[in-house]
């Protein structure tokens, strides 16, 4: 059995490891911070050389933010006072591209307990802080959605509480004057609140049944001219209730889509009924069609409340809403527009909403690829 050889001496050992270990960033300095010894490891994580680090101040490896912070000088007067000084931060390489480092700096005292020099050792451990911040993200993200979903629960709460009230007067009527003309105002009312409640019932279950996908469209080639005509035909007398001016235009030719009418009906009726709550009397409403390209094209223009920079970008999440859009309508939950950016998402459309800020109106259009007949 062949015998093993002695091991070397521990400055040997020293030695290999300050010249193989690779994943480690080793190197020394001088009392005053100048590095005096830089190893492999070193020059692997910086991508500085012996040559080009050697005699430069520690500083060197700091971000800019670090440097005007102070934070180079305070890590070593840290060391100067605790002996070490453990660091997550930033750092930058010889190409200027950053990653995590995870360090340690020591003091190192001669016999005298004087500081003669420091050493430094790190690691690069950039895929440890991805990692972080995105369960951060994730965290965030989760409690965003449980806040949007605790103002959902509060505003459809309140929706479904509201018509009990003139439900429970239409009753009251009915029980005082069954036969008389108290029932006929009894009956309208009754009928309005069944109306607002089945909308918003479909809605909640739209909602569901896309979040599952189980919702199968119905596809056909139409003219998007009836299916346009139809919306507007039914906006037109909540538009005018309201005291509002309500011009629909669509494009003179035939616009060819393949669309489930009813699904597309539903995306213009949820538009329409978002401009006219949002519009204040005595304001305008633009329901236009046209073609761009290969594309039908139809926008729903309004001068009402508009829209803050900051809502932009989230209009189409669940349960988005603003305090003065509230405020105005006195009504929904932030389920029109998801659903409008759902449905024509599903028929390969696209849907943007554009707004110069609050009480300048705002401009909603969907985009949706014009059919084209194959050819014999």
């Amino acid at each position: 059995m062949p015998t093993r050889p002695p091991a070397p001496p521990a400055a040997e050992l020293m030695r290999l490891f300050l010249a193989q270990a690779e994943d480690y960033a080793l190197f020394f300095t001088d009392a005053d911070g100048k590095v005096t010894d830089w190893y492999r490891g070193a020059e692997r994580i910086f991508g500085f050389t012996a040559d080009e680090m050697i005699g430069q101040s520690a500083r060197r490896l700091f971000n800019p933010e670090d440097l005007e912070r102070g934070s180079a000088d305070h890590e070593f007067a840290l060391a100067r006072t605790a002996g070490r000084s453990e660091d997550d931060r930033w750092h930058v390489r010889k190409d200027g591209n950053r990653f995590w480092g995870s360090g340690v700096l020591l003091a190192l005292h001669d016999a005298a307990g004087q500081i003669v020099g420091y050493a430094k050792i790190l690691r690069n451990r950039t895929d440890v802080k991805s990692q972080t911040e995105s369960l951060d993200n994730r965290v965030a993200a989760l409690e965003t959605t449980l806040e949007r979903t605790r103002v959902f629960l509060a505003t459809l709460a309140h929706e479904m509480r509201n018509p009990l009230a003139p439900l429970a007067n239409a009753a009251q009527l009915l029980r005082v004057d069954a036969a008389g003309k108290a029932s006929e105002e009894a009956l309208r009312i009754i009928d309005r609140q069944i109306a607002l409640l089945s909308r918003l019932v479909e809605d909640l279950m739209d909602s569901a049944r896309i979040s599952a996908g189980k919702v199968e469209l119905k596809l056909a080639v139409v003219d998007m001219r009836e299916v346009f005509a139809a919306a507007a035909q039914m906006a037109r007398p909540l538009a005018e209730a309201r005291s509002l001016q309500f011009d629909a235009v669509p494009i003179a030719g035939p616009v060819p889509v393949c669309v489930d009418a009813q699904r597309m009906q539903q995306v213009f009726a949820n538009l329409l009924d978002n401009a006219i709550k949002y519009t204040p009397r005595g304001g305008k409403i633009v329901f236009n069609l046209t073609t761009e390209g290969g594309d039908a094209i139809v926008r729903v223009e309004d001068t009402g409340i508009g829209m803050s920079p900051e809502i932009q970008p989230r209009i189409f999440d669940l349960f988005t809403q603003e305090d003065a859009a509230r405020n105005l309508a006195k009504g929904g939950v932030g389920l029109g527009l998801p659903l409008v950016h759902d449905l024509v998402a599903m028929h390969g459309g696209t849907v943007q909403a554009r707004s110069d800020g609050r009480d300048k109106g705002s401009v909603f259009t969907v985009r949706l690829p014009m059919h084209r007949a194959t050819q014999p």
